[in-house]
């Protein structure tokens, strides 16, 4: 059998993007080296929440994930709708930014809190997505036969690579992946808040005795905060409480320069001829490797996984164009008309 899709992990972006294709019609399958959300999306806290900003392309983008990730998300039973109070970081502002919210939102202390937001408990949900779907444990490396990729001895007709921060099967000069590493705790507490919160670091209701508190992100080379921040930040935000650490999870999110995630086939960069006029230039004619890119999801693994498998499997299986803010043609163009990423 040659599947028709083969995706590379099973994360937030592999999980979801199985799903809608699986939904659609097509033959796809999961190869995963180590677990189900074993990276950087198991150890999300997995907060459902929009953008605050001055409008742009990626707050208009994020907020349009996060809608459809509500309505996704509201026939999953590992989705609590409990609100998010968002609060300005110390020396910041909200004021004058209501009108650049195109959510469901109130004004609430200094900040905003966004009723139909919530949390995620991320594994059981990216385990419920996958039951259905074929799923293969062991180090994937492609090979390019003929008509089709051979990976271990599976074979598939197109290849997508949905690694997160695991960028090694990535080796177009036009495509850099950065890391952000972040950590997430689950106490035992007796803390009951009205809704979670985010500030410096985001707060969760208590779900069935859990308080998740994280997560603090740590930019590949820079020097790790020490988890007793995220408690200090925590009680500076809703006073003191009792906790006992249920469990510490570690993880590496993908970082990309525009923050906005990156999704479609990969050009051939080595292939591609001199280009002499960008303003004539048509990238759906350039020459392409099979491969599709699902990355670039940064902080919000949750948010944007629904949306972006979605408009994934449309591109696919029903030919419906990209939006240009998320495809991956962006980067080529930005490399080839400055020769660097």
């Amino acid at each position: 059998m040659i599947y028709d899709y083969l995706i590379i992990g099973a994360g937030s972006a592999g999980a979801h993007a199985a799903h809608f294709l699986h939904r659609g019609g097509a033959r796809v399958a999961v190869v995963e080296q180590s677990a189900i959300g074993a990276g950087g999306s198991g150890a999300a806290g997995a907060f459902i929440s929009p953008r605050v900003g001055r409008g742009g392309e990626l707050q208009r983008f994020t907020n349009e994930a996060f809608r459809f990730a509500i309505e996704f998300y509201a026939s999953s039973p590992y989705f609590y709708q409990t609100g998010i109070l968002r609060l300005p970081k110390e020396g910041q502002s909200f004021a004058g930014l209501e009108e650049f919210l195109d959510v469901p939102f109130t004004k609430h202390e200094d900040g905003f809190l966004f009723p139909t937001a919530g949390i995620l408990k991320a594994k059981p949900h990216l385990q419920l997505l996958l039951e259905k779907i074929p799923l293969y444990y062991f180090s994937a490396r492609p090979i390019k036969k003929e008509d089709y990729f051979q990976v271990g001895e599976l074979r598939a007709h197109k290849i997508i690579l949905a690694t997160g921060a695991w960028d090694e099967l990535i080796d177009e000069p036009y495509i850099r992946i950065g890391k952000v590493g972040g950590v997430r705790f689950d106490v035992r507490s007796d803390l009951a808040l009205p809704y979670s919160m985010h500030k410096m670091v985001s707060v969760s209701a208590n779900i069935e005795g859990i308080v998740t508190i994280g997560a603090t992100h740590n930019r590949e080379g820079a020097r790790p905060k020490e988890p007793r921040i995220l408690f200090e930040e925590a009680k500076k935000m809703v006073g003191e409480f009792d906790y006992e650490i249920a469990g510490m999870y570690c993880g590496v999110r993908s970082s990309v320069s525009d923050h906005l995630p990156i999704v479609g086939e990969l050009i051939a960069d080595a292939r591609v001829p001199k280009i002499r006029s960008f303003k004539t230039l048509e990238t759906k004619e350039l020459p392409r490797k099979g491969i599709i890119i699902l990355n670039g999801f940064g902080g919000r693994g949750f948010v944007f996984g629904p949306y972006i498998g979605y408009l994934l499997a449309r591109h696919l299986l029903d030919g419906e164009p990209l939006p240009q803010v998320v495809d991956v043609d962006r980067y080529f163009i930005r490399y080839r008309k400055k020769g660097r990423v």
